[in-house]
């Protein structure tokens, strides 16, 4: 087990969270970069990311459905990651924070993002990771939807989303840990997969502001 970093001194799950740190597991020739939310205990004791169940799935379900993927975990060109390197406590039966505890964790756990310039595909999992990234242009989505009367989009319904950002490409994906517990739902991570890696027409959504709908319409 890894202790905390002393610049985790001011994250206000530095006194709360289960003891111990995660550090990312990024080559320095990484390619691709698979960003999850949280490491669970398992990956706690073993400092590193996605080695537990969900990491299970991430490497035997998914990877290995995808020759290009399970080529370059071959060459040390995919990196681990989460948006949070503790375990949280649960919170409401999840364990990841709420609210405002879950916005200053999150800005806190930037500090330790040290991604090489060699990454140009970052796959991520889940609605936390999404959202770290995407926060502002999800919300607009969330918005629209309700002013539409159209159900929320959530995590499901934006798998295999491309976007261009920062010279990356950033592919949405669910989360390995939802696929354990719906192991049906395999095949929708598989396409994510294979829109990561080009081997499938990719989804690319253009984002459409809320003015400039309505003028659309």
């Amino acid at each position: 087990m890894t202790p905390r970093p002393s610049t985790c001194v001011g994250c206000p799950l530095h006194e709360t969270s289960i003891a111990g740190f995660c550090p990312d597991k990024i080559p320095v020739k990484s390619k691709y970069l698979f960003l999850a939310e949280a490491p669970g205990a398992t990956e706690i004791a073993k400092s590193e990311p996605m080695v537990g169940k969900a990491g299970f799935v991430l490497h035997n379900w998914l990877l290995k459905s995808v020759e290009v993927l399970k080529l370059a975990q071959e060459r040390k060109e995919i990196g681990f990651a989460n948006v949070l390197r503790c375990l949280p406590n649960e919170v409401q039966g999840r364990p990841y924070p709420r609210g405002k505890d879950q916005e200053l964790a999150e800005q806190h756990c930037r500090q330790y993002d040290n991604w090489p310039s060699t990454i140009h595909t970052v796959i991520l999992f889940g609605e936390h990771s999404q959202r770290l990234i995407f926060g502002e242009e999800l919300a607009d989505e969330d918005r629209v939807d309700r002013q539409l009367g159209h159900d929320l989009k959530g995590v499901m319904g934006r798998i295999g989303r491309v976007y261009e950002k920062d010279g990356k490409r950033w592919v949405f994906a669910p989360h390995p840990a939802y696929i354990l517990r719906q192991p049906a739902l395999v095949q929708h991570g598989q396409r994510a997969m294979q829109i990561a890696v080009n081997t499938e027409t990719e989804v690319v959504v253009s984002y459409v502001a809320w003015n400039n709908a309505i003028k659309e319409m």
